[in-house]
């Protein structure tokens, strides 16, 4: 019996010091769930959308730039009992009919085209244009906010699915150790109260199984949502993870300042302030008007002085109007816009600063990260040497089933916190990544 016990805990070690999870085909990679959520996610893809009709309002039809054309048609027809009295030089003469029909047609083709607004077209046009940056910029953060979230929620599941997995080994012991002592309690070895508190252990650790599994479940969900997909899919994730960052604190804060999306809106948002100052200045200008058409007419009066005409022919024009005064409306319009560039940029330079303190922040908590994992990695093999140690002094029966419960708690304990030190720090590398703007470039 006891040769038998030895050699099942001997292969539970075995599993706990050599065990990986390999990833298989039914595996849900990061880089997988990173492609499904670009393609999927609601966020996204209303981000996706706004983005096009911001090109759509960038877009030359929407500038001013192109001249309006025109067309027209009408027509006129009335059917009426007449009575009419000319004068002429023979004395008066009376016309007098019933239902005389009077019929007129015309049509038009006409072109306008504003020559000269005092810039505000050009202005307008390079708003456009750097309102659709701007969005471009927004769209970008939405983006990247969303894949932070995915990456911390991916890394969520993997982190509970190694507890699960290391609540399921240590389970697996508990019961080898609950068999174990109850053959004992049976042989007179062991007490009753030992056997009592292996079965409480195995109790508890059944439970701390089916809450960490219930927890994995919401955590799928989570997953899920983000993944724009059904929450009845089930699937698994590839607990391994790589470190990439290696780039110094002054590169890190250099490229945060020249690629990091907010700052990046913050100073687009300025150059957008900026040119409304100009464009506000047009109230200054005259407006200059051409305009062209060509029409045709024709009237056909069965009474009248006018019985026929036919009209063809073309027409230009041009149009000259300056509003001297409109009330102080423009000088007003010009003060304000000039505060909100002094706004603007106010906002760009506290941004900045607030970037600098968010990469400064970030790089040292992902620095403290990597030690508190190289402290946890050192921990977690010193707990396998301690329980590996502990089982062969159980087997001997130089410690109790208390002492030996310790050792076995601590293992799951320190795994445990290698796993949330190994996860964090790689949530770590990837806030600073983005922070930095190379967030999307490291996926």
């Amino acid at each position: 019996m006891k040769v038998k016990y030895q050699i099942i805990l001997t292969l539970i070690m075995f599993a706990l010091s050599g065990y990986s999870q390999n990833s298989t085909d039914s595996t849900l990679k990061l880089s997988d769930a990173i492609y499904v959520a670009m393609q999927n996610n609601y966020d996204i893809k209303i981000a996706k959308n706004n983005l096009r009709i911001a090109e759509n309002n960038a877009d030359i039809l929407n500038s001013g730039y192109l001249p309006s054309l025109v067309a027209g048609a009408g027509g006129n027809y009335s059917n009426n009992n007449t009575d009419m009295t000319f004068a002429s030089t023979t004395g008066e003469q009376k016309v007098s009919q019933d239902g005389a029909v009077s019929k007129s047609y015309n049509g038009s083709l006409g072109i306008n085209y504003r020559l000269f607004d005092g810039m505000n077209r050009h202005y307008n046009y390079q708003k456009l244009q750097a309102d659709y940056n701007l969005s471009e910029l927004q769209a970008r953060a939405i983006i990247e906010n969303i894949l932070i979230q995915l990456i911390r929620s991916y890394y969520d599941v993997a982190r509970l699915t190694s507890k699960i997995e290391n609540i399921n080994r240590t389970l697996v012991i508990s019961n080898t150790r609950y068999n174990y002592v109850k053959d004992q309690y049976f042989y007179g070895v062991a007490t009753e109260l030992d056997l009592l508190n292996s079965e409480v252990d195995r109790n508890n650790d059944s439970v701390s199984y089916i809450v960490a599994f219930n927890e994995l479940s919401i955590t799928q969900n989570n997953l899920n949502v983000l993944l724009g997909r059904n929450m009845v899919q089930d699937f698994e994730v590839d607990t391994t993870v790589t470190f990439s960052l290696k780039i110094n604190k002054p590169e890190l804060m250099e490229s945060a300042l020249n690629k990091n999306v907010d700052y990046m809106s913050s100073l687009q948002s300025k150059d957008i302030s900026g040119i409304l100052v100009k464009q506000s200045k047009s109230g200054y200008y005259p407006y200059l008007d051409i305009n062209g058409k060509y029409a045709l007419s024709q009237t056909n009066n069965d009474v009248g002085n006018l019985l026929y005409s036919h009209n063809t022919g073309f027409s230009t024009g041009v149009s000259l109007n300056w509003n001297i005064f409109d009330g102080g409306r423009t000088r007003t319009q010009v003060l304000n816009s000039k505060i909100s560039l002094e706004n603007a940029n106010q906002l760009t330079e506290q941004s900045k600063v607030e970037l600098e303190r968010q990469v400064s922040d970030a790089y040292n908590k992902y620095i403290n990260s990597l030690f508190v994992l190289k402290v946890e990695s050192k921990n977690k093999e010193t707990n396998q040497l301690n329980f590996s140690r502990s089982v062969d002094q159980y087997q001997l029966g130089q410690i109790s089933s208390l002492d030996f419960r310790k050792a076995q708690v601590d293992l799951e304990g320190s795994i445990n916190g290698y796993n949330e030190a190994l996860y964090s720090a790689k949530i770590a590398e990837m806030e600073l990544l983005k922070l930095a703007g190379l967030f999307l470039d490291e996926l």
